[in-house]
């Protein structure tokens, strides 16, 4: 027996392999998308831009992207932050 761990989920760095991103990036775009139109603005309160944002980000930084991958995460990164801002946030009252 070596002392070698052979699973493929993590390279260099402890990052995942980029073959485990675009089921996220999908979830991530469709996300971005329902949160980018109209109604979605009253049912996701609690999800907003910077939760999202936030879950690109890591996805950004725990994974080995390609090129074609970095492209979807910068226009996703792009799109929320045009949406957010032509809508700006709702502040509540303290």
């Amino acid at each position: 027996m070596s002392g070698t761990n052979n699973q493929p989920t993590a390279q260099r760095g402890g990052r995942h392999p980029s073959s485990l991103v675009d089921s996220q990036l999908a979830h991530l775009e469709n996300m971005v998308q329902y949160l980018t139109r109209g109604d979605a603005v009253s049912v996701l309160v609690p999800l907003d831009h910077e939760y999202w944002e936030k879950r690109i980000r890591v996805l950004e930084e725990t994974h080995e992207l390609i090129a074609s991958q970095r492209k979807r995460v910068i226009k996703l990164l792009d799109q929320l932050g045009s949406e957010a801002q032509i809508k700006p946030r709702r502040r509540t009252a303290a």
